[in-house]
């Protein structure tokens, strides 16, 4: 019989258990081993996968970075940089494309490029870009280098560039689309016509001067015969008015004459600190005295900043350029209005960031005369042009040579019916 709580375990079952348990162990070994070869892998992968990493953000912040500098770099460019997609919409706009066209970066982007450069030059035919139905045509794209063409900006004002065009590809040599660089000419524009209207006058001067001297001699000579004819025709001869009339004549040809010698003289220029405000106080209390010059309707009125301005001036010379600017100023308000003199100070826009500031004193004349045309007003400053029956043309000229000869500058802003602002900027003594 069985003892109670033990079992008959024949020794065959005995064996065939030990060969199991032994075939388990080796099982369980074999599957610690494989795992503990699967941590080393899991462990090699995860350290692979964090080097890549690693790689990946570097690669990564070193092409922000690139794109960065990129992006300074073409947001520093003082040339609009514009490019366009196959479709032939804005795809990028710089910086200096939008001051030079005034339109802002987010206006643009997306639109199609005839909308906002190619205004009025479909019809011209002198588009950068080969475009059909807005689309850039690349199998018809002709590089274009160093052209000029004339672009409107925002607000309708048109504005020379010199220009540039290349398409943009990939890596493959698949097309992009194409970028256009471009840069303001209208400065430049402004500098080769100073410099031919300072050739022409060069010019105008050396023959002026010539024809002057030559003129009058003979002036003298008639001026003497006519004095005599009149001295010899008695009072009330009606010959009297007409030998009057020779001698106006010779009067006036004496002040044209005269006038031009004094413009084509080389100016006496004796500049010395000054401090500007006494000295428009002086000249303008001076003008408001001479009551042949103000009338009773003509307001005069200033307008001065508290602190003191210095400024270079040679006294004689910035005295004329002043009365003769306020003598024209009454002269455009034949119904009276007001004249205001005002007096400020600004920094040079266009000062180069590795110079210091240069800074600048405003003076502005302002009328509310008839005004000017568009077209007069480019004449202004050209010898010999003049609007009064009774001028020389040469009262502006002069002062735009006292202007420049203190180093300054001279504007005139002004629209028929809305009166005319000179503006004088002199270097400013800090």
């Amino acid at each position: 019989m069985e003892e109670k709580g033990h079992l008959d375990i024949s020794e065959e079952e005995l064996k065939d258990f030990v060969t199991h348990f032994s075939t388990f162990n080796q099982v369980m070994q074999n599957l610690r081993s494989a795992y503990r070869e699967l941590e080393e892998r899991f462990g090699d992968l995860n350290l692979q996968l964090e080097q890549a990493n690693s790689e990946l953000k570097q690669s990564l912040a070193e092409k922000e970075k690139i794109s960065g500098f990129l992006n300074n770099i073409l947001e520093s460019l003082t040339s609009g940089v514009l490019a366009i997609d196959l479709e032939g919409n804005v795809t990028l706009f710089n910086r200096a494309a939008e001051e030079i066209l005034g339109y802002g970066t987010k206006e643009v982007i997306g639109k199609p490029y005839l909308e906002v450069i190619g205004k009025g030059m479909e019809e011209k035919h002198s588009l950068p870009f080969v475009l059909k139905s807005h689309q850039l045509n690349a199998d018809e794209y002709k590089l274009c280098e160093n052209g000029e063409k004339e672009v409107y900006s925002k607000n309708g004002e048109k504005i020379p560039v010199k220009f540039s065009t290349s398409l943009l590809k990939d890596k493959g040599g698949e097309i992009l689309g194409a970028v256009e660089v471009f840069f303001d000419l209208t400065q430049m524009k402004r500098m080769e016509e100073e410099m031919m209207r300072v050739k022409t006058l060069a010019a105008l001067g050396e023959m002026a001067a010539i024809v002057a001297h030559e003129v009058k001699n003979p002036l003298g000579g008639i001026r003497g015969f006519a004095e005599l004819l009149d001295r010899d025709l008695e009072t009330g001869d009606p010959r009297k008015s007409s030998v009057k009339k020779i001698m106006e004549g010779v009067e006036t040809l004496d002040r044209i004459v005269t006038s031009l010698l004094n413009y084509v003289k080389p100016i006496q220029f004796s500049p010395r600190k000054i401090e500007i405000k006494k000295f428009l106080d002086e000249t303008i209390n001076f003008f408001k005295m001479d009551s042949s010059q103000v009338k009773e309707n003509v307001h005069l009125e200033k307008k001065f900043p508290p602190d003191e301005l210095f400024c270079h001036l040679d006294l004689e010379q910035f005295r004329q350029m002043l009365l003769n600017l306020l003598h024209n100023a009454v002269q455009a308000m034949p119904q009276g209005g007001k004249i205001m003199v005002e007096l400020n100070q600004d920094v040079a826009i266009n000062a180069r960031p590795s110079k210091p500031e240069k800074k600048w004193v405003i003076l502005k004349i302002s009328d509310t005369g008839i005004g000017m045309s568009k077209g007069t007003k480019e004449k202004l400053f050209t010898p010999f042009f003049t609007t009064k029956e009774r001028g020389t043309g040469l009262g502006l000229s002069t002062v735009k040579k006292i202007v420049e000869a203190h180093w300054g500058e001279i504007e005139v802003e002004s629209e028929p019916g809305k009166g005319t602002t000179v503006q004088v900027r002199l270097p400013m003594i800090l």
